[in-house]
């Protein structure tokens, strides 16, 4: 069997590392699997990038266009946006490659257009990564246009909705031909089977995957030496690639707790990861490491190792890799239930799920690590192991998509 994964790039971003995690999952357990991508950084010879200057040159060109996106949607709309609205030459790839199955993951940044998903000769499976095939051009979206369809009469809208119209798109273009789609967890699950695009059609879950031979844990004052971190404190942990002003992951909730907690203790130091995050002046101490690592586990385990706590307070999260890698590690993590991270923690096992959006019972929920950190330094390192090894491992993960191709 002969399977094709299409994504836009082969390591920039979370969605290109979990295609590329399971791509190697089923290149082990055997199957003939190859990535096909926009943008190749890697050298990876299973992944088909450009082949010509122009291609890149395109991409490059279309890109910069899409970027001006701003300019068109709803200035005061907080979520990222995409068109998929320029043709290109990934459909006669995929065609002149002729696989059995072709899986789509993340298709944006102007891969292919809408109308050209229909245009592919094989099977298709979809693997969904965030809330985008079944929105207008919204990536993730707290509205319930998604599930009622675009409607004229939004009375939200002003002047052309185009939101609108790429949602009419996607439902003139796609009606017969996504036949199977795989959602990333529970919670994009029940989005996607509510939405008004994909409420007939098969639906499957299946997480994403770890190679655990790869992501072990490091000893933590191993890994606190190396990266300069004391080893009195108890150190917290905020990842976010767009640094703390993304609002979907909530930096605004671990900014009050650490406030909250700075009045009862001192004990501690937050750890941020991500690009563009200097605060000022905080009640407590922190550390930024002002870069994008991209899964790579080298230098993610010692990160993640040197941690007490992962902070992860997302509004809206189709998964939480930082969660899973976190885990990996032996690290808990608090995160809100009703999302994706919910199918990675386990409510005072591996962690804290506190209530949604609560900010008392996030604060509650550090309190909680903390005290048990305290009273059994191995409670979470024992349990998040376990979870990871039994619900995430690359070989289950691959598994499972193998019998998914095959009912195909």
């Amino acid at each position: 069997m002969k399977i094709l994964h299409v994504g836009y790039s082969d390591s920039k971003g979370g969605a290109a590392i979990a295609m590329m995690r399971l791509h190697k999952s089923l290149v082990d357990i055997n199957v003939d699997s190859k990535v096909l991508v926009a943008q190749k950084i890697t050298n990876d010879p299973d992944v088909i990038g450009p082949n010509k200057s122009l291609e890149i040159i395109v991409n490059d060109i279309k890109q910069i266009l899409v970027r001006q996106k701003k300019y068109f949607f709803n200035k005061n709309d907080p979520f990222s946006h995409s068109l998929n609205i320029f043709r290109s030459n990934i459909v006669k790839k995929i065609n002149s490659i002729n696989p059995d199955i072709v899986n789509l993951h993340w298709v944006n940044n102007e891969l292919l257009s809408i109308g050209q998903i229909k245009e592919i000769k094989q099977p298709i499976v979809w693997t969904f990564v965030d809330m985008w095939p079944m929105c207008g051009g919204e990536h993730y979206t707290d509205s319930k246009r998604y599930k009622e369809g675009y409607h004229k009469n939004n009375k939200d809208i002003n002047g052309f909705d185009l939101n609108r119209w790429i949602w009419n798109k996607k439902k003139k273009n796609w009606k017969s031909k996504i036949k199977k789609i795989v959602c990333i967890s529970e919670w994009l699950k029940n989005k996607a089977s509510e939405s008004e695009l994909f409420k007939n059609v098969n639906i499957s879950k299946i997480n994403c995957n770890l190679d655990l031979s790869t992501w072990k844990p490091v000893e933590k004052n191993v890994a606190r030496e190396i990266l300069d971190l004391p080893s009195e404190k108890k150190i917290f942990l905020f990842v976010s690639t767009n640094g703390i002003n993304d609002n979907r992951k909530g930096f605004a909730f671990v900014d009050k707790a650490l406030n909250n907690l700075s009045n009862q203790r001192k004990d501690f130091e937050l750890l941020i990861l991500g690009k563009g995050s200097n605060l000022g002046n905080k009640n407590y101490k922190y550390k930024v490491i002002d870069k994008i690592l991209d899964g790579d586990p080298t230098e993610l385990k010692l990160i993640y190792s040197a941690c007490d706590l992962i902070l992860a307070p997302s509004s809206l999260e189709a998964f939480g890799q930082v969660a899973l890698e976190g885990a990996s590690c032996g690290i808990p993590t608090v995160a809100f239930n009703e999302t994706g991270i919910s199918d990675i923690i386990e409510h005072k096992y591996n962690g804290y799920l506190s209530k949604y959006m609560d900010q008392d019972d996030f604060n509650e929920g550090i309190n909680w690590i903390l005290q048990n950190i305290k009273n059994d330094n191995k409670f979470f390192l024992i349990n998040c192991l376990k979870v990871v090894s039994t619900k995430f491992d690359s070989k289950l993960i691959a598994k499972k998509y193998l019998e998914l191709y095959k009912s195909i």
